[in-house]
């Protein structure tokens, strides 16, 4: 099985995330994978470019280098290639049948609508009309279209016209899961008998931190967990209500969660949101902008009152915010309710790849055994 991505599937993002929980899926169930992605397909002269117009160009060229690097290494014993975002324009082919798939994590058309206050207009241009509607529309052309949510699938619809399946993402709910909230506190060495705010990020304008930051001044009662990639805001540290965690393991994070009365996802464009539904899957109810996951677990009372429509309407976060913080146990009891059950359903492991199987017709859906020509060549 061949998986094309932008990234080595190491990193912290949400597509290497997926990746990762991919190769892991497919090779438990009898695959051998190879993932081709920047730093294993680029030559090293494309690498070290640097400035806006050479990041640019290293970005229009990436999706043909690690595709290439893909059709070198093709044989007859590869089941399917599978590439991702804006990687999948090279037309990888081989005289053996296989199973040509592409999976839509959202869209820079509608990341640059999103973000369009915080960037340039050249950028934003380049964003919407040459990554998205040269590079992503043609990456899933003439494959089989997978979407993360049903946003995404409606916006490759309205700007690509690729007609797509929504397939979700998968998330271990036997990991996440609630958890005893003091033992969790303790843990992290967090304050016992306040309320505790959480949010899981990067301090990128895109992700709403300086939402963040406004609630972080106007409601000092709460003490606030901010677990950050990337760099952190100097001004933050040192504030007495203010606990930051630094690239923080994915093993740690359902016991995070847990610490919670609440969580903030206030992102500006959010085709999914992990963070949404990991946070939903340990029982902590999330203030939440409009985003793939949000829009789908937080569609009905009481919950709806968590999603919120301005992303950056600092009143509609801190209100909500106080709305649970006077009946906590009443929104983790309709979170574990209402929500947990439908996120089981559409992302635990055992549900998401019999869909999986379902739609792409890799291996036996009675059995989960492997059919024929199913067997990929190379390592990791």
């Amino acid at each position: 099985m061949f998986i094309l991505t932008s990234e080595p599937p190491e990193g912290g993002g949400g597509v290497e995330h997926f990746v990762r929980e991919l190769v892991k899926g497919l090779e438990t169930r009898g695959y051998r994978t190879e993932v081709f992605h920047r730093v294993n397909s680029e030559p090293q002269w494309l690498a070290g470019l640097s400035g806006r117009l050479g990041k640019k160009l290293a970005g229009t060229l990436r999706g043909y280098w690690i595709g290439r690097n893909a059709q070198r290494h093709m044989s007859g014993d590869v089941a399917a290639v599978i590439s991702n975002s804006d990687v999948g324009v090279y037309p990888v082919r081989h005289a053996t049948p296989f199973r040509s798939i592409h999976f839509y994590h959202g869209t820079y058309r509608g990341q640059a609508e999103g973000i369009r206050p915080f960037i340039k207009y050249g950028g934003y241009l380049y964003l919407k009309w040459w990554n998205s509607m040269v590079l992503e529309r043609l990456s899933g052309r003439g494959k089989l279209v997978l979407c993360n949510s049903d946003q995404t699938r409606e916006e490759v619809r309205r700007f690509f016209g690729h007609e797509s399946v929504t397939m979700w993402l998968p998330l271990d709910t036997e990991r996440f899961k609630p958890l005893d909230i003091d033992a969790s506190r303790a843990a992290l060495n967090l304050p016992k008998g306040k309320p505790i705010g959480v949010f899981v990020g990067s301090a990128h304008p895109m992700k709403g931190f300086p939402v963040v930051r406004s609630l972080i001044e106007r409601m000092p009662e709460v003490h606030w967990v901010l677990a950050l990639r990337g760099d952190s805001p100097e001004d933050m540290a040192g504030r007495p209500n203010v606990t930051i965690l630094r690239d923080v393991p994915h093993d740690r994070i359902p016991s995070l969660y847990s610490t919670a009365d609440f969580s903030v996802c206030p992102s500006l464009y959010e085709p999914f949101g992990y963070v949404v539904a990991e946070s939903l899957a340990c029982g902590t109810p999330v203030i939440a902008s409009p985003g793939g996951a949000s829009s789908t677990f937080l569609k009905h009372p009481p919950l709806d009152r968590l999603l919120i429509s301005d992303p950056s309407s600092i009143d509609q976060f801190a209100a909500a915010a106080r709305e649970i913080l006077r009946a906590p146990e009443f929104y983790r009891q309709a979170v574990e309710e209402f929500v947990r059950p439908r996120l089981v359903e559409l992302m635990s492991p055992e549900s998401w790849w019999k869909r999986i199987a379902e739609v792409c017709g890799l291996w036996s859906k009675s059995s989960g055994s492997l059919g024929a020509n199913t067997h990929s060549r190379g390592t990791r």
